[in-house]
């Protein structure tokens, strides 16, 4: 078999598993039309991002910051709040205000959807480059963006879609429980991506780790959100 058609089906399988596993913590299933509209939104979604990210970017150095400064700036104000930004958008338009919004896990879980779009596309970019397939073991790269990049991406966009369910239960905060989904979303991926560049953790073993303990956390937060009962619809 041909090494890009390989490389390709490599790339698939992190986002794949990940969605077969959170669409299991679904109490009611949701439409697979719904599931591949938003998948896909998710997967459409990676054009204008990159677009803006090469932009600004491009224009950060141009003002000629350099060090930590730069990173900070680029992967809290480019990277992190671009995506975040555009993969909630990819999702408002697709799912949030459809009949199928039923019960408040459908929130994160259509978030994540949206998110593991995004995340494919990104890992098959990256794994249909020869040079990265020839540095790297194709297992462990398979292994360590289902570990890595793919579960930072649905972790951050189900955090946010989190704290939107959160908001409908808190109407007088909800204004605040939505900018705090978002900018938790935002800081956890600028860390992450400034944190593998800097090596202000000393290892990728350790920023993975922090990752796990992050998606701990958000799973406890999910099963707070299966108790409770639906209050209205989007």
């Amino acid at each position: 078999m041909n090494n890009t058609i390989i490389a390709f089906l490599l790339a698939l399988i992190p986002g794949i598993i990940w969605l077969i596993y959170f669409l299991r913590e679904d109490n009611l299933p949701e439409p697979k039309r719904k599931i591949l509209k938003v998948f896909l939104a998710g997967m459409l979604m990676s054009v204008p991002i990159l677009c803006f990210e090469l932009w600004l970017v491009g224009d950060l150095n141009k003002l000629g910051i350099e060090g930590t400064a730069f990173l900070i700036i680029k992967y809290i104000f480019v990277i992190g709040l671009i995506e975040e930004l555009f993969k909630y958008i990819a999702v408002r338009f697709t799912a949030l205000k459809s009949s199928e919004i039923d019960e408040p896990i459908d929130l994160p879980i259509y978030m994540i959807i949206g998110a593991l779009g995004f995340a494919t596309i990104e890992n098959i970019i990256l794994f249909c480059n020869q040079s990265t397939i020839l540095l790297t073991n194709p297992a462990i790269l398979t292994f360590s963006r289902f570990l890595g990049a793919t579960l930072l991406h649905l972790l951050c966009s189900g955090i946010i879609g989190y704290f939107f369910a959160l908001s409908f239960y808190h109407l007088k905060y909800r204004y605040i429980l939505c900018f705090t989904g978002f900018f938790l979303a935002i800081i956890i991926h600028a860390v992450f991506n400034f944190s593998l560049e800097s090596d202000i953790i000393n290892n990728v073993i350790g920023t993975f780790g922090l990752v796990l303990i992050i998606f701990v956390f958000f799973l406890l937060g999910l099963k707070r959100i299966k108790k409770l009962k639906s209050v209205c619809k989007l």
